[in-house]
């Protein structure tokens, strides 16, 4: 592994966020990714971690969370997967924000930013895991 990629697999489980928030931020500083890429590549792990952990293992079994970053010339690549139940959080309806707010519907805004701030995403599912890329400019 160089200093332009990560590859982490972890359980699921949320007492592994901290451990994996501190080794994305490394990463970013060892690849010299720029404060606001790197920003927006740690809410959308901690989003999809959180997410995967909450909704995608409901009987409580024992699962697999795989991330992995990229530096490809001026882009930054996540791969995001789980072993979890099947889930496309991009097919989902894009949240309310112009209704009152106890009127909205919970949910959704965290993958709504996620969407707003990458370049480029994807979902498909690929031998029994949810598999999102998503790639982050660099540059402005």
């Amino acid at each position: 592994m160089t200093d332009t990629e990560l590859d982490l697999r972890l359980p699921n489980d949320l007492a592994e966020l901290d451990a994996l928030s501190s080794r994305i931020e490394a990463f970013m500083e060892a690849a010299g990714i720029p404060p606001t890429p790197a920003y927006r590549l740690q809410l959308a792990v901690d989003e999809f971690f959180n997410n995967a952990v909450d909704y995608g293992y409901p009987d409580g079994r024992a699962g697999e969370i795989a991330i992995e970053v990229r530096r490809v010339g001026d882009q930054l690549h996540l791969v995001f997967s789980d072993d979890g139940d099947p889930f496309d959080p991009f097919a989902a309806p894009a949240p309310d924000l112009d209704g009152a707010l106890d009127e909205r519907r919970v949910g959704g805004l965290g993958v709504h930013l996620v969407r707003t701030l990458c370049d480029s995403f994807a979902y498909a599912r690929e031998k029994d895991r949810n598999v999102k890329r998503l790639t982050f400019a660099l540059a402005g």
